[in-house]
């Protein structure tokens, strides 16, 4: 699994969370420990390179396999700052903390570590994409967009790469080029379910109602049973005020997904009177 795989931020109903970084990221740590062992509590620490938000941190007993998988890589920056370490492993490392602290919403955090992997291999795809999804957290969207352009320009023919960059278009408000991009995205993809629900948000958006339904019926044909889809319609028919289509495309996520919160809670304030309570706990 790539280390860039760890975070999916779903901030379109399409957008898919990524679970299994627990993992990537537990292995990491064990590798941080081990690490941290062979080289002796007191390695040398580079004080003046650590940002301030690490310093209640930068004490080695930190690095403990005890520790939550999100924290634990946080408490090992003895290693990563070692004058005498791997430059390859430190661009790692550098990159997994990153995705640590997006884990721990903490964006700026994330940016500055993957920066310094950057500064060690300005190429690294990981590293790019997970500066690109903190510039997303801190709103700076201009700062994810040329990330996603430079992922483009390192590869143009990864599909992801124009269907993120899509995503930050719209996020951005700039519908037309967040249509261009989930184009190209389904030119290089075209069963990318994920691209129809964005383009369809994206024609939405612009009022372009005929455009939009045909995405959005073509994300469904490819999979029926995919609740995004009614969710992302459903929001769309809300904002234009179509209510009662809202309810109908929530109530399918709902059924199609029964733990579903975004839907329950949708359809209480929409005032439908018939979600079980159970689910709004859920």
């Amino acid at each position: 699994m790539k280390d860039s795989e760890c975070l999916r931020y779903p901030r379109f109903p399409g957008r898919r969370a990524v679970k299994r970084c627990r993992l990537t990221l537990s292995r990491m740590i064990l590798a941080c420990v081990a690490a941290g062992l062979a080289w002796g509590l007191a390695a040398p620490s580079i004080a003046e390179e650590i940002p301030t938000y690490t310093k209640a941190q930068t004490a080695q007993p930190d690095c403990k396999n005890d520790r939550p998988a999100d924290r634990a890589i946080h408490g090992c920056p003895d290693m990563i700052e070692a004058p005498d370490g791997d430059p390859y492993e430190r661009i790692r490392l550098y990159t997994m903390r990153g995705f640590a602290w997006l884990k721990d919403e903490e964006p700026i955090a994330a940016v500055s570590d993957f920066d310094r992997a950057l500064q060690l291999d300005p190429e690294n795809r990981s590293a790019i994409r997970g500066r690109a999804w903190a510039y997303e957290r801190m709103e700076k969207y201009d700062g994810a967009i040329r990330d996603w352009t430079l992922l483009i320009k390192l590869n143009p023919r990864e599909y992801e790469y124009f269907r993120e960059r899509g995503y930050s278009y719209h996020l951005d408000g700039q519908y037309e080029l967040a249509v261009a991009d989930f184009s190209s995205a389904l030119k290089l993809d075209k069963n990318g379910i994920d691209s129809h629900i964005g383009r369809a948000l994206a024609y939405g958006a612009m009022d372009k109602m005929p455009e939009a339904l045909a995405d959005f019926e073509a994300a469904r044909t490819l999979n029926p049973k995919y609740s995004a889809v009614y969710i992302a319609r459903a929001e769309m028919w809300e904002r234009k005020g179509s209510i009662d289509k809202a309810i109908a495309d929530y109530r399918r996520a709902l059924d199609l997904n029964t733990t579903n919160r975004k839907a329950a809670h949708a359809l209480k304030r929409l005032g439908d009177l018939n979600v079980p309570r159970r689910r709004l706990s859920e």
